[in-house]
């Protein structure tokens, strides 16, 4: 009996302590529960765009090195480094007495001429001379006013005139110098003319045509973009690179940019209004899929997948998976499985 008393009492003890056991497992497998912070964005509707990006150096269409069309001491040198001029401004100005005194006697041989001509014209109608006579004095007045134009011309080369509206970059003489016929004199550029030539790949042929918009980039100017339009397509393919040629306007109308700068170039070919966009950084690639983790109710999520379309700088369209304001997973996600239950964080970037 004693016995069966103390069976009883064990039995009764156990039951007691079930309850509590069983809490103890539950609060067990809560701790035991990994939670992981993820970083998430919404989908959006925006604009697809489709570039082609590539790097290229500017360089300008109007570039010249001006050079002397006579010889002579330099008296003066009117502009330096820097200023901007105007076509026909005079730059520099050589000595011109040899000059001057050519075109004197030019003028006077040609006067000569010309007078004794006008005189034979009246003197033939009175038959006081002849058609031979009044022959040779115009060829001769006509052969004197070419010289006399050739003098005008020498003593004009004296003066070395800007070619086009520019910017002088760089002077090669000093005043005083003894420079001979075609010396280069000043370097002179159109800042007004940037291009930028841009190597496409073949594949990108069908795509490439004049009027196309071009976005640029610079290292020199950070955060601004600025605009340009490609106005020639190179019609042939270089056979070695297996690319061809594209020429960008760059406007430059603000005189900010300079020969030589490098830039990043994004050519818009195409673009789609209204469409489903969503952070890069949501993506992930397997093999040839795209996925995303979509963020579901008691913050579980769902992987679901994704046809990509354009990519942009930051963003990619997409096609079909998605629909605006779905919440997606965008830092993080590579410690994901579907069963994962997540913490969504927002880091302040700028601590």
């Amino acid at each position: 009996m004693r016995l069966i008393w103390l069976l009883v009492f064990l039995l009764f003890l156990s039951a007691c302590q079930r309850p509590d056991q069983q809490n103890n497992k539950k609060e067990e497998s809560e701790k035991d529960k990994i939670i992981i912070n993820v970083e998430a964005s919404e989908s959006f509707k925006g604009n697809s765009i489709a570039t082609f990006r590539s790097t290229a150096i500017l360089e300008a269409d109007k570039a010249a090195t001006i050079t002397t069309k006579t010889s002579g001491i330099i008296l003066d040198l009117l502009v330096e480094e820097g200023d901007f001029v105007q076509k026909d401004d005079v730059l520099l100005v050589l000595e011109s007495d040899e000059q001057e005194l050519s075109l004197k006697s030019a003028k006077a041989n040609y006067d000569k001429s010309l007078n004794n001509y006008q005189r034979a014209q009246q003197l033939i109608s009175k038959g006081l001379t002849n058609k031979e006579q009044l022959d040779n004095l115009k060829y001769e007045t006509e052969s004197l006013k070419s010289a006399l134009e050739q003098a005008r011309m020498n003593l004009s080369f004296t003066q070395v005139k800007a070619p086009f509206d520019g910017v002088v970059v760089k002077r090669m003489v000093k005043i005083g110098n003894l420079i001979q016929n075609a010396t280069p004199v000043y370097e002179i550029i159109d800042f007004d003319s940037l291009q930028a030539k841009i190597d496409v790949p073949e594949h990108q042929w069908s795509i490439m045509k004049p009027g196309l918009p071009v976005d640029f980039q610079f290292d020199a100017i950070p955060g601004e973009k600025i605009k340009g339009e490609v106005i020639r397509v190179s019609p042939i393919i270089d056979a070695n690179s297996g690319t061809f040629q594209v020429t960008v306007a760059v406007d430059n109308s603000e005189m900010k940019l300079r020969p030589g700068l490098f830039a990043k170039a994004n050519i818009i070919f195409d673009e789609k209004q209204d469409v489903v966009l969503v952070d890069k950084d949501a993506i992930i690639r397997e093999d040839e899929l795209s996925f995303v983790y979509v963020i579901a109710e008691e913050n579980k999520i769902n992987k679901v997948q994704v046809e990509l379309g354009y990519e942009m700088q930051d963003s990619f369209e997409i096609k079909s998976g998605l629909v605006a304001k779905q919440k997606v997973v965008t830092t993080g996600k590579n410690n994901l499985t579907p069963d994962t239950v997540i913490n969504v964080v927002n880091y302040d970037a700028s601590l």
